[in-house]
């Protein structure tokens, strides 16, 4: 067997972990939202500290271990280099959900000098698991030369998580200096979330599906540009939190990060063979997670003229994006990968418009419920109890799905995924 084909499949461990990531983290935001000891909404503070830990458990536990595994199984296919250690993918696996347990436990502990304490080694351990996959990350910069059509940006996320590891531990512990809070949820938000769903649509649409939305050539701007972008917004933040700059220009700073990514596509392009005589077999999750992108720039932007009634700390589009644009990639791309070693004709792959239509929903509540000040500041809960009840059952399901053909995959799972095969023997 080529050495490259070794690790094909290792996937399997990482996306069920993170679906049980997922639904435990369902089960904390419920517990906090009716349980809570924290005051967390009298504390501005703690409310403060508490979005920075739940943002950084989100999207360095589910949704980081979808990319390791969507990662470990193909870019050694990809970049024509021996597979990945088995080893590293177990200390990763066991260093994030280490983390992600000391964080839950400190959250459900109930008393806030534990949680400060539980959730600074809970990030220390998520943070050492993504340094973790520095070699592996050096091995692909070093063959760079085959990057192809995702070009700089299939390889340069790796680099970017020794960065993100050291940043976010760095705002942790110099919490106590004011805007460095807003200083970690805007790098994450900002630069992590937005370069990982830019390689991810990027990766669907110019590799796995050969669209050529974006001419390879032009992704060393377009990185410079998200990039520069992404370090502008984390400056404002910071300096926001010290009330040198309005909140309107973090509103407008995040939809251009947005607007930015949405573009970094030819939208014509992916809506001509996505829908109408010309559509082409896709991923819908990474279609509607994609063209999530514009519509969630205009709710950053819509405080300007409506007036921000929620909870004045927390910036609804920063979940709004991870919970939903960027699951909705993420998840998009794993179902397809996983289809792809199932060997199913992408003509007769089914969409799953259940989990999608609970998905959007759960948006729609979180958007309300986060910006309506009446709902979370004056107990009128009606619209949270809709969104737990329907993030748990779709949680489930989805949960449901992954497991099932993870754990239990039908008899006709290849190691080799197709398309990748034909991709190696191209490299070759």
């Amino acid at each position: 067997m080529d050495r490259r084909q070794q690790f094909a499949g290792s996937y399997l461990e990482l996306f069920t972990s993170s679906m049980l990531f997922f639904i435990a983290l369902t089960f904390l935001l419920a517990w906090l939202t009716f349980f809570s000891p924290y005051e967390l909404f009298e504390n501005t503070e703690r409310l403060e500290i508490m979005n920075f830990v739940l943002i950084t458990l989100f999207a360095l536990g589910p949704v980081m271990a979808i990319l390791a595994g969507i990662a470990f199984d193909t870019l050694p296919l990809v970049y024509k280099v021996p597979s990945f250690e088995r080893t590293t993918m177990r200390h990763f696996l066991q260093l994030n959900g280490l983390g992600q347990l000391f964080i839950h436990i400190g959250i459900y502990i109930g008393n806030w000098d534990v949680f400060i304490e539980f959730s600074g080694i809970g990030i220390v351990l998520m943070c050492l698991a993504l340094l973790t996959l520095t070699p592996s990350s050096i091995d692909i910069v070093k063959q760079k030369s085959n990057s192809g059509e995702v070009g700089i940006f299939s390889y340069s996320p790796g680099l970017v998580l020794v960065f993100c590891s050291l940043f976010i531990v760095a705002s942790w512990f110099m919490r106590g200096i004011d805007g460095m809070i807003q200083v970690g949820v805007a790098f994450i938000v900002g630069i992590f979330c937005m370069m990982m769903m830019s390689t991810v649509i990027l990766s669907h649409f110019n590799r796995r599906l050969g669209w050529n939305t974006t001419n390879p050539k032009t992704l060393p701007v377009r990185f410079l540009i998200l990039i520069l972008l992404g370090i502008g917004y984390v400056v404002a933040s910071f300096l926001r939190a010290r009330n040198s700059i309005s909140e309107d220009l973090i509103d407008i700073g995040f939809a251009v990060l947005l607007l930015n990514v949405f573009f970094m596509m030819n939208p014509l392009k992916v809506l001509r063979f996505s829908i109408g005589k010309f559509a082409k077999p896709h991923s819908r999750f990474v279609f509607i997670g994609y063209f999530l992108l514009p519509l969630l720039s205009l709710v950053s932007i819509a405080p300007i003229w409506t007036g921000h009634e929620g909870i004045a700390n927390i910036q609804p589009a920063h979940w709004l994006l991870i919970a939903y644009s960027c699951f909705f990639v993420v998840c998009g791309f794993a179902i397809f990968l996983h289809e792809d070693h199932l060997h199913y004709s992408p003509s007769t792959r089914i969409t799953h418009w259940h989990l999608v239509l609970m998905f959007l929903a759960c948006g729609v509540l979180m958007t309300w419920s986060l910006y309506d000040g009446a709902v979370l500041l004056d107990g009128e809960y009606l619209p949270v109890y809709i969104w737990i009840g329907t993030q748990s059952v779709a949680s489930f399901l989805l949960g449901i799905l992954f497991i099932r053909h993870t754990v239990f995959p039908s008899d006709n799972w290849h190691r080799m995924p197709m398309f990748y095969d034909r991709l190696m023997e191209n490299i070759d």
